[in-house]
């Protein structure tokens, strides 16, 4: 096994920087992304079907679920966060170092929406896609660290042994 998966595998260290490094670039694309749309531009066409388009979402991820009142912001952010605990425990106790990438990318963009909801009840959204005049809902970094975890959970569940830790049993 590569040192590096090794590593993975068995430090609650190697989880932490991934989830922080998440939630750090989650952070630091939106602090940009407002920077830049706000206030003149907020919409830049970077393909015939790819915006940057600024955008502030009351829910959860691709605009599901809006949160309107202080009282439904403050239980989502408290549901958001028991979540991404549920999710650091289930990350923390596996043993297979791809389950364990996963479960930190879900933690990791977890963590960015629930910091940048922090300050107004809003996440930040500015990834936009679109075709035929049909527009995906807009996004943000932590949501394609979200999908891209439960992605590799799923992959890890297919695939299956291919990751996991031979036994002591399986190397003799």
């Amino acid at each position: 096994m590569k040192s590096s998966t090794k590593l993975l595998q068995s430090s609650p260290v190697a989880f932490g920087l991934i989830v922080m490094t998440v939630a750090m670039l989650d952070l630091w694309s939106k602090s940009a992304m407002i920077a830049w749309l706000t206030p003149a531009r907020r919409t830049v066409e970077v393909t015939p079907f790819f915006n940057l388009r600024l955008g502030y979402n009351p829910g959860i991820s691709f605009g599901l679920l809006p949160a309107e009142s202080d009282l439904s912001r403050m239980l989502l952010t408290g549901f958001a966060l028991l979540v991404t605990l549920l999710v650091v425990w289930l990350g923390l106790r596996s043993r297979v170092w791809i389950e364990r990438l996963g479960f930190a990318l879900i933690a990791g963009g977890a963590v960015g929406n629930i910091v940048d909801r922090g300050s107004d009840g809003l996440v930040t959204d500015f990834l936009d896609f679109h075709a035929f005049g049909w527009h995906w809902p807009t996004f943000n970094l932590a949501d394609v660290a979200i999908t891209g975890g439960v992605l590799v959970l799923l992959a890890a569940s297919l695939i299956g042994d291919r990751f996991a830790q031979p036994s002591q049993d399986q190397t003799r």
